[in-house]
């Protein structure tokens, strides 16, 4: 059991660095670790891999996010008009979400998110091939605001998306506005202030759909793992402060690279 523990605290660390530099709320790592985990340690809860695993995310993302927020917000990166707007879209795909993942089943979950990561990259990949060609990338003079209702849209979308998948909505958020030429801390900055809804109306209705449920591990809160929930957040509080401070003293082309990476990783886990 301690193995399993340092694990997840190591696990945390990296998912708390990943917060801070870009905005993630965790699910893209955290996802596929608790899949992994259930697949080999406890396979008779296989059939709810995937509810356990997006619960457990979500639980996990409410306090890495409020953490990497206030983060954010001392370094003064956080534009709140953008947030807000993006917010007021995301109680409605909260809802929706939350009400329609319960029906699915586990197997089409992981697909939808397989399906979801292979679409991030190509966006992330025909996005960089654009920045060669231009300095764009490395300055933010020319930004192409969004228009209001555009962002309730996106917002709508993050959180549907979002609550279904047990990712914090950065995936879509952040290469949104980075297509308008915002600064990939500023976009992280604004994508991680509004994780912390989400995440707490998506976790509250997993402990709910799950809450009576036997075919369950022990110390779980409905669909929430706690031992590995508890576990994820100490190590993502290390890692969310490391994360802010490099997220100022890299290079954009190097974090845009960073990111791809990440993303190419994520994927080969979750295929294989």
């Amino acid at each position: 059991m301690f193995v399993i523990v340092l694990s997840f605290v190591l696990v945390g660390i990296l998912v708390g660095v990943l917060a801070g530099m870009f905005g993630f709320g965790g699910g893209l790592i955290v996802v596929p670790a608790i899949v992994t985990f259930i697949s080999i340690h406890e396979p008779i809860f296989v059939s709810n891999s995937m509810h356990i695993a997006v619960a457990t995310s979500l639980f996990v993302m409410f306090f890495t996010s409020i953490k990497t927020t206030y983060a954010h917000y001392k370094a003064n990166n956080i534009i709140w008009s953008i947030a807000l707007k993006l917010k007021m879209g995301l109680i409605v795909g909260t809802v929706l979400g939350a009400a329609i993942a319960s029906y699915l089943s586990s197997s089409l979950l992981e697909s939808l998110f397989i399906i979801f990561l292979i679409y991030t990259v190509i966006k992330l990949v025909l996005k960089m091939l654009n920045s060669a060609k231009s300095e764009a990338d490395e300055y933010c003079n020319n930004i192409d605001k969004p228009l209001p209702i555009l962002l309730y849209i996106y917002g709508l979308f993050t959180g549907f998306v979002s609550v279904v998948l047990g990712i914090g909505g950065s995936i879509i958020i952040v290469p949104f506005l980075r297509g308008r030429n915002y600064r990939l801390t500023t976009a992280a900055a604004i994508a991680s202030s509004i994780v912390p809804f989400l995440a707490l109306f998506g976790a509250i209705s997993y402990i709910i759909a799950g809450y009576g449920l036997s075919n369950l591990p022990d110390y779980c809160l409905g669909f929430v793992y706690l031992p590995v929930a508890i576990s994820l957040i100490i190590g993502s509080f290390i890692g969310v402060s490391i994360g802010v401070n490099l997220s100022g003293k890299i290079s954009q082309k190097l974090q845009n690279w960073a990111y791809l990476v990440i993303m190419l990783i994520i994927l080969t886990v979750m295929i294989l």
